[in-house]
């Protein structure tokens, strides 16, 4: 009987053991993963899948962080993921601080990003999320390209120069996601195409002839999108026709330089520079992690019109205010003078329901924002480009349907929550010192 209990206690551990050694094997081979949270936390959702199965192109993710393992872990969590649906899409790490010569050849942020690139085109990340890595990599594989229009001949900013003052390198970054960005002149092609997404008057010096402003005006009226940048007494300079355009958006700009009082404690570069950090509900800055940096920024006046819905966009706090005078020594806003006191309106979007879509318009009391100079400034470089997406109707927000768990909340009425701190604060603390002293009591007797 001992010789059999003990063959039998063999042949156990010899089958626990080669069910420890196939498990072990299988998991090597077979990986499973359910998601048994109430909303789905540990999934993609439906819409991202969708896209992700509609992408033909191989993706190459290159993760430009520190060797913090914490940080690489979420990265790989979020990467795995998206590796269920889209197999070819292949994640790099590259730590900065052991190859920093690998880092300034890709020009990473000092601060670390994600560089995604497919197709001949690259997409940055600062903020990895499932929102803005499928947003990232829709425009990366979408087909063709955005048509982006510079008026030119008035001696605007332009996207094809290299000075300081100019967009040359934002156009670049633009085109590095197919929104490719030209000059046109007015006076030799006065005919906007309806092909054009998005037509940009960018500061312009000198007047328009009245041709070219009737070729504003019906690209306008025929439902183009149009981003109008508008500098200090330019746009007056620039003549009256544009006030014709002004009228048809109900927007003109106010007379002076706009000064904002907490900027000039941060220290700016000049009196005349305007920081922003708060920025009002609008899905072109949602997400942006730092201020804009607008220099010399002129302040816009708004008559709100039948037929088209305006959003603040740029809004500086109450103690600001529109300059008149030198920009030299103490500067104060003087009342009972044409000085308007803040918040005031910088930049402002506009949309009109067409039976085609929408149109879409933003004007913005400067052009400095996304100048060569001035990109790298704070959050100036994801503004302009969040702008242009917006106005290209690039950037509509995904469907991301997100259902709250079932207990991530704990709702309580007054009656409640007194009770409950009654008990906890004065209840239970009561009990514990009425042991103590009967346990004491019954020590000492």
């Amino acid at each position: 009987m001992k010789k059999r209990t003990t063959t039998l206690h063999t042949l156990l551990a010899v089958l626990l053991l080669c069910i420890v050694l196939a498990t072990g094997w299988l998991t090597q081979r077979f990986s499973f993963s359910h998601d048994i949270t109430a909303n789905d936390r540990h999934s993609l959702s439906p819409t991202t899948i969708q896209v992700l199965e509609q992408m033909d192109a191989p993706v190459e993710m290159i993760a430009v962080l520190s060797s913090n393992p914490q940080q690489r872990e979420g990265v790989e969590a979020l990467v795995a993921l998206f590796q269920q649906v889209k197999p070819d899409l292949q994640l790099r790490f590259l730590n900065p601080e052991t190859d920093p010569a690998a880092a300034r050849a890709l020009d990473a942020a000092p601060g670390g990003e994600v560089i995604l690139k497919a197709a001949g085109r690259e997409q940055r990340l600062q903020n990895l999320s499932e929102r803005s890595l499928v947003n990232s990599l829709r425009l990366l594989t979408r087909e063709g390209d955005r048509d982006i229009v510079f008026i030119t001949g008035h001696d605007e900013r332009s996207p094809v120069r290299t000075s300081n003052d100019d967009w040359s390198r934002i156009a670049i970054e633009l085109a590095g996601v197919g929104l490719v960005s030209r000059e046109v002149s007015l006076v030799s092609a006065p005919y906007l195409e309806d092909s054009i997404d998005l037509v940009v008057i960018a500061a312009p010096r000198r007047p328009y002839f009245p041709g070219e402003i009737a070729s504003l005006d019906d690209y306008v009226r025929r439902g183009g999108n149009l981003l109008w940048l508008s500098e200090i007494a330019r746009d007056k300079v620039a003549g009256p026709g544009l006030q014709l355009l002004a009228d048809n958006l109900g927007v003109d700009t106010l007379e002076g330089t706009v000064i904002d009082a907490a900027s000039q404690a941060l220290q700016a570069e000049s009196p005349d520079f305007v920081l922003l950090d708060r920025f009002p509900a609008h899905p072109i800055v949602a997400r942006l992690t730092s201020p804009v940096l607008l220099p010399q920024a002129s302040a816009l006046a708004v008559t709100p019109l039948a037929g088209q819905q305006i959003l603040p966009l740029l809004q500086t706090p109450d103690a600001s205010w529109t300059e008149t005078g030198a920009l030299s020594g103490a500067i104060q806003f003087d009342e009972g003078t044409s000085e308007v006191a803040g918040p005031l309106l910088l930049g402002i979007t506009i949309e009109r329901p067409l039976v085609t879509g929408m149109q879409r318009f933003a004007v913005i009391g400067d052009a400095d924002f996304a100048a060569s100079q001035f990109l790298d400034n704070g959050s100036n470089k994801a503004f302009t480009e969040s702008l242009i997406l917006w106005l290209t109707g690039e950037s509509e927000a995904l469907d991301f349907v997100t259902q709250k768990a079932i207990d991530s909340e704990l709702q309580l009425d007054n009656r409640a929550i007194i009770m409950l701190t009654a008990v906890y604060l004065a209840g239970i603390p009561a009990l514990l010192l009425i042991g103590a002293g009967l346990v004491r009591w019954r020590r000492r007797n």
